[in-house]
C-alpha cells in the first residue's frame, strides 16, 4: 500500500469511544496539536494545563485542513504522552467538544512528520490519513469508532 487513503469519521465520538480514538491516536503518535483564534475566547486554565509540554508554538493561516483569510491563529503543538492524553481525556467528552470558548480547537496528530489525523471541529469533520495497513487496522480497532473510507 503506497497511496494514501483518507477515512472520515462519520459521527462525533463520545463518551469511551471518545477516550478510546484519544488513546490511540496518543499511543501511535509523536505530538499532536491545537489551535486558537485571536478572535474567539477560549478558557485559559486548560491552555495552561499543557503548558509544560508545548514544544512549538506559532502562528498560521493555514493548518490541517484549514485555512483562514482572518487574522492568523496560534497553534500549540505538544508531546503525545500519558499525560497529556490524559488531559485530552479529561478536558472533554467527545472529539466535536473541542471548540471556543471551552477548549482550543483542531485536534490534529503527527507521527514521524506525518499528519495521519486531523479535525476541524467548528465543522464537525475528522480525517484520517492512512498509507498502511497497520494504522488501517488501529483505526478499525477503535470500539465504537464510526468511519467510511472516501476518495
Amino acid at each position: 500500500m503506497n497511496d494514501i487513503e483518507y477515512w472520515d469519521l462519520t459521527s462525533d465520538p463520545t463518551g469511551d469511544t471518545y477516550r478510546a480514538l484519544i488513546q490511540s491516536l496518543c499511543t501511535h503518535s509523536d505530538s499532536f496539536y491545537f489551535i486558537t483564534r485571536q478572535e474567539l475566547p477560549y478558557n485559559q486554565e486548560i491552555l495552561k494545563e499543557f503548558d509544560p509540554w508545548i514544544f512549538k508554538r506559532y502562528k498560521t493561516k493555514n493548518w490541517a485542513n484549514t485555512a483562514t483569510l482572518g487574522p492568523p491563529a496560534t497553534v500549540y503543538q505538544m508531546e503525545a504522552n500519558k499525560q497529556t492524553c490524559l488531559l485530552l481525556q479529561q478536558s472533554a467528552q467527545s472529539l466535536y467538544d473541542w471548540i471556543s470558548p471551552a477548549l482550543p480547537e483542531d485536534l490534529t496528530f503527527i507521527k514521524n512528520g506525518f499528519t495521519w489525523f486531523s479535525s476541524t471541529t467548528h465543522e464537525e469533520m475528522a480525517e484520517f490519513l492512512i498509507r498502511s495497513e497497520y494504522y488501517r487496522d488501529i483505526i478499525k480497532s477503535i470500539p465504537g469508532l464510526q468511519v467510511k473510507r472516501t476518495e
